[in-house]
């Protein structure tokens, strides 16, 4: 898995816990996601209520009269479990009466979003429809994309005359095996006005084929010759010196030899007009390139290799055939085109010559990809996996200021279900599953688009905090910090990590954030927390907010003895001076009663079962200390910034 998948499943587990949560405990969040904190980092409680058994429930209190946010949100650390629920009123609706949904999930072997909107049409759309689709599963790997539109420039600047072109199109095809590769297509332009026929009209051909001995090809143009160049084309003699002289320069590049035939010339010297087919051949080419790679290959210090094995490999190499590369060019008054052709086989000897290449230059630390992608490659060839593109194109102009757009593209495969079987074969893991959909129209004045896309590997999340935990550390430059995230993410991997998750609603004037994620074993958070904030244990925080005044309850577990007195109390790094202290005999328990996290309603959110081993020991559940809780514990860790906003 890559360093950048990886960062994002990690990212996605830290975002959908702790974003929500920042935003509404504590206003703005941490800077450092490495867990760092400082002294300042802890606010002291405005109130701290001390139960009998020597639990402290710490209220954090904070009012902002032009907020108009409302939800609540909680963390239950003895059952793994976050939640996030806030809704608020936009200070100004979208002027394009914008609404729209947003979903992400992330679980330890898949992550899975949907979304869709709807807003007024834009001016600058006339009318849309849009379709793409992507799957790839051990199965199939096919995709799709249609565009059909018609845009309009808003500016009004639209020149007449400005764009020679009434119309473009192109369509074409690509295939790709283990060892060919073709290619054909055409583009065709057609001119909105009728161009010079004797200064503009043109025509070009050529093919080049590779014979058992030379390659040949073989032209045809017709087109004015410059005023400058004409004396070069203007007898028969001369257009064959002109053609000795371009392609001798070329053949003595590669060591090669020429012979230029021309077969059919025509000049007009009033109009300087040329018309001329001709084939040259290259011989010895091969040859000289193979003696030219295999002396470079055996004398180079990067590569441990003999004269014969460096002689091997070029030949391998030069086992490539080039069956035909094509073209043609044709310019009219109304229309110019384009044609190509290409087809490349037997490169696979020289693909399987390039990997022994590259093992011999011995670079460290390359050599388990190397064989990765060598397996691949030999996969591809033992399976016949064929890849083809297939694309078809239009633009055309129905009027000076409007571009109408339709393309089709489709990408298919064949024999792809027995090149994931021989990836099996060789312990390679194959492709991960992934699906893709999304549509965009217009209709009656709105503009609607929706999205939907899965992606499933096994192992996806083990794999992601691996792949960073084994990039290199310098032990020079490392900072605390950075050593601090990687201990957060060997924590993460005994969390037993289980779901995330974040919904986003936009409409009606007003935004909507849900978030929640669940960890099989919270506890393990307990081996990230900086000792000096003392071994305060974290067991739930819970908080409401309700148009701007907020309320966050902490409640540690065993933060004191139960003989202790009010300055035993006020020794927690969370009580201050400011804090109003209620010791047992100030306050009756059984008459007050402070909100506990709805762990049914995050379990329905995330789509879990209680379950599990049953009931965890509290001492064991909860969570020492909270100021440098990183990352997915920050949920408690931000409740304790509650009053950061209103300093």
């Amino acid at each position: 898995m890559s360093y950048d998948r990886a960062a994002i499943a990690i990212g996605l587990v830290v975002l959908l816990v702790t974003g929500p949560v920042g935003a509404v405990a504590s206003g703005p969040a941490p800077a450092a996601p490495s867990g760092v904190a400082d002294d300042d980092s802890v606010e002291p409680a405005d109130e701290a209520y001390v139960e009998d058994d020597g639990d402290v429930v710490l209220v954090y209190r904070n009012n902002e009269s032009s907020s108009t946010m409302n939800g609540h949100f909680g963390a239950d650390l003895s059952e793994g479990l976050f939640h996030v629920f806030l809704n608020d009123t936009m200070e100004e609706r979208p002027g394009n009466d914008f609404t729209g949904n947003a979903s992400l999930e992330l679980g330890p072997e898949s992550v899975t979003g949907d979304g869709a909107f709807s807003m007024t049409k834009p001016e600058s759309i006339q009318d849309l429809t849009f379709d793409a689709s992507a799957t790839r599963t051990r199965q199939e790997s096919t995709a799709s994309m249609t565009l059909d539109g018609t845009f309009v420039d808003e500016s009004n600047t639209t020149v007449e005359g400005t764009s020679s072109f009434e119309s473009l199109s192109t369509e074409g095809a690509m295939t790709v095996t283990g060892s060919s590769f073709s290619a054909d297509g055409s583009a065709t332009a057609s001119f909105s006005e009728p161009q010079s026929p004797s200064q503009s009209a043109m025509s070009h051909e050529f093919s080049l084929t590779e014979t058992e001995d030379a390659y040949v090809l073989t032209a045809a143009q017709n087109y004015t010759v410059g005023p400058y160049g004409a004396a070069s084309w203007d007898t028969r003699e001369n257009a064959t010196r002109t053609l000795e002289s371009r392609f001798e320069s070329t053949a003595n590049d590669l060591d090669g030899e020429v012979e230029v035939t021309v077969d059919a010339y025509s000049f007009d010297p009033e109009t300087n007009r040329l018309d001329i087919a001709y084939t040259v051949e290259f011989a010895g080419v091969d040859e000289a390139v193979s003696e030219r790679l295999a002396t470079s290959l055996s004398s180079s210090r990067d590569f441990n290799l003999t004269e014969d094995e460096a002689g091997d490999l070029a030949e391998r190499i030069q086992s490539v055939e080039l069956t035909e590369l094509s073209g043609s060019v044709d310019v009219q008054s109304e229309e110019a085109s384009a044609t190509w052709s290409v087809q490349v086989d037997n490169y696979d000897e020289a693909a399987l010559a390039m990997f022994d290449i590259a093992e011999a230059a011995d670079m460290n630390g390359t050599e388990s990809d190397l064989d990765e992608a060598r397996s691949r490659f030999e996969a591809q060839l033992a399976a016949d996996l064929q890849r083809t593109v297939e694309w078809d194109g239009t633009v055309s102009s129905p009027s000076p200021d409007a571009a109408t757009v339709e393309f089709d593209a489709e990408y298919n495969t064949e024999n792809w279900r027995d090149y994931v079987s021989e990836l099996d074969d060789r312990g390679i893991e194959p492709p991960a599953d992934t699906t893709f959909e999304a549509h965009a129209e217009t209709e009656n004045g709105e503009l609607t688009a929706s999205v939907a896309a899965s992606f499933s590997q096994e192992g996806l999340v083990e794999d992601a905090i691996n792949s960073m935990l084994e990039q290199p550390e310098a032990s020079e430059t490392a900072t605390d910090g950075n050593q601090q995230a990687r201990e957060f993410l060997r924590t993460l991997q005994r969390s037993g990590f289980e779901r995330a998750k974040m919904d986003v609603t936009v409409g009606n004037g007003a935004v909507t954030v849900e978030a929640g994620a669940s960890f099989e074993n919270a506890s393990a958070f307990r081996d990230v927390v900086d000792d000096q904030y003392g071994d305060l244990g974290i067991k739930s925080v819970v908080g409401e907010t309700e148009d701007g005044e907020s309320v966050t309850y902490v409640r540690l577990h065993e933060a004191v003895g139960e003989d202790a007195d009010e300055s035993d109390v006020r020794a927690l790094s969370t009580v201050d001076e400011g804090t109003d202290v209620r010791m047992p005999d100030d306050w009756d328990e059984s008459e007050k009663e402070f909100p506990e996290m709805n762990t049914e309603e995050a379990r329905n959110y995330l789509g879990i079962d209680a379950g599990g081993d049953g009931e965890a020991e509290t001492s064991d559940s909860s969570l020492p200390g909270f100021g440098p809780v990183v990352a997915l514990v920050a949920l408690a860790g931000f409740a304790l910034f509650a009053r950061r906003r209103a300093a």
